[in-house]
């Protein structure tokens, strides 16, 4: 991959590379998670989207990266902590889980149909399912389909934290203190109040530190919770 051609991209982080450079690090349909230097004195902000071009003599290199500006996600909602914590997180959580250069064209379309609908009143719940199919596409997606234990398939309540499977409500109440709770809009169609996002949250969040590479979720995060 010497080069790529133009396509749309979001930002995901950036950081200082002298005194007129950046390492900028985007994430793109079709290449995935993709570094290289920005030579810029200034970067789009983080969560933007871009119209981007990557060049590199050769495929190992870091490489150069040519940004346009399009879309300032952050724009609408620079009063609005939540939402821009939620774009926030999720830009972080794509730099850290994801590995450089590979195809997660699928997942991008699930980011930006996300980000597109961050007006929405019910956003909280759909980042907490967006954390759930960024697990399905790392490799480590939680089983909703049934019970772990052989109990009731349309009463599940909880989640195993060893193996991410989940558990009816009658088989795991003896055992729900070692449990995660799993609220119903996870694995069914429904309504989530604050208390199942939040629950929700913690069940990502629990599965989603097990499989970073430094263990640990953004600290934007915590404000969602």
């Amino acid at each position: 991959m010497p080069e790529l051609s133009t396509e749309q991209a979001l930002v995901l982080s950036g950081r200082r590379f002298g005194e007129r450079s950046w390492i900028v690090t985007i994430f793109t349909k079709d290449y995935g998670r993709l570094s290289g230097v920005y030579r810029q004195k200034k970067m789009p902000e983080i969560g933007t989207l871009v119209k981007a071009r990557w060049q590199a003599r050769l495929t190992e290199q870091l490489g150069t990266i040519y940004l346009e500006e399009t879309v300032p996600m952050a724009v609408d909602f620079l009063d609005d902590s939540k939402r821009l914590a939620c774009l926030s997180s999720v830009c972080a959580l794509l730099n850290d889980v994801l590995p450089d250069r590979q195809n997660f064209s699928e997942l991008y379309e699930i980011t930006i149909s996300f980000l597109r609908q961050l007006s929405r009143d019910d956003f909280l719940k759909n980042y907490v399912l967006f954390e759930k199919q960024l697990l399905s596409e790392i490799g480590f997606g939680l089983d909703l389909s049934g019970c772990a234990g052989g109990g009731n398939p349309n009463d599940l309540a909880y989640v195993s934290p060893k193996t991410g499977r989940a558990v009816s409500r009658e088989k795991g109440l003896p055992y729900h203190d070692r449990l995660l709770i799993l609220p119903k809009f996870l694995w069914q169609e429904d309504v989530a109040s604050l208390t199942d996002v939040q629950a929700g949250l913690l069940l990502t969040g629990y599965f989603l530190t097990m499989h970073t590479p430094k263990h640990r979720l953004p600290r934007i995060r915590e404000q969602l919770l």
